[in-house]
């Protein structure tokens, strides 16, 4: 059997690998920080993946995206140390099986159990019926699309305020899509509201629910 485990923080890592080695003294643990070139071909191979949602390069919503679009067979499991209810929406959207807050070892045993055994937390789905759902949701139009998005935005602003739809305010996730840093995010975040004449990012982020739910 064989783990991988994904997190940019070593002594996370090995923490979570030892605690997983107790129970499953048999396995083969390998850590990867996220930033690895193959990291979707080697978590191809594993038995399960356990995911921090913060990495370096990527965001563990978007690293489990990725592998869902290829893998319909192993179950991702993922990690926080911020409250679950944080991640738990994107990384569901994500194609992941689970999360689990980081000091919660008992339950991150549990969970491993189940999803070695083809389940899934309530409110996720098994791996295959994951990558099924993210590739349906590939091929359907932006949450923002050209018919709703305000005339004044310029395209660099229009990119910013589609993939607003779909990360919500994040800008170190819409930075990696759109390959800026994240100032440069907040910075077109700001002329967006400006321009839009919305006092707060939150009183965007309504529009934009508003807009995606009409």
């Amino acid at each position: 059997m064989q783990f991988i485990i994904v997190d940019n923080d070593p002594r996370a890592a090995d923490s979570v690998a030892g605690f997983i080695r107790s129970a499953y003294p048999q396995a083969i643990i390998h850590q990867l920080r996220g930033t690895e070139q193959n990291i979707i071909e080697e978590c191809d191979v594993a038995d399960l993946v356990v995911m921090d949602m913060q990495l370096f390069d990527a965001s563990g919503p978007e690293l489990c995206t990725k592998l869902r679009r290829v893998n319909g067979r192993t179950p991702v499991l993922g990690m926080t140390c911020f409250p679950k209810s944080y991640y738990d929406e994107r990384f569901r959207q994500a194609g992941g099986q689970g999360l689990v807050h980081k000091e919660d070892l008992g339950t991150l045993l549990t969970m491993i159990d189940l999803l070695l055994h083809g389940g899934a937390e309530p409110g996720y789905l098994p791996p295959d019926a994951a990558r099924r759902a993210v590739l349906a949701r590939d091929v359907r139009p932006g949450p923002a699309s050209d018919d709703d998005m305000p005339d004044a935005l310029t395209p660099a602003e229009r990119n910013v305020y589609r993939l607003m739809g779909e990360y919500g305010n994040d800008p170190k996730q819409i930075a990696a899509q759109l390959d800026v840093k994240p100032s440069t995010v907040r910075t077109h975040i700001r002329a967006i509201r400006r321009k839009l004449d919305l006092p707060t990012t939150k009183d965007l982020m309504r529009l934009l629910l508003r807009r995606r739910n009409r």
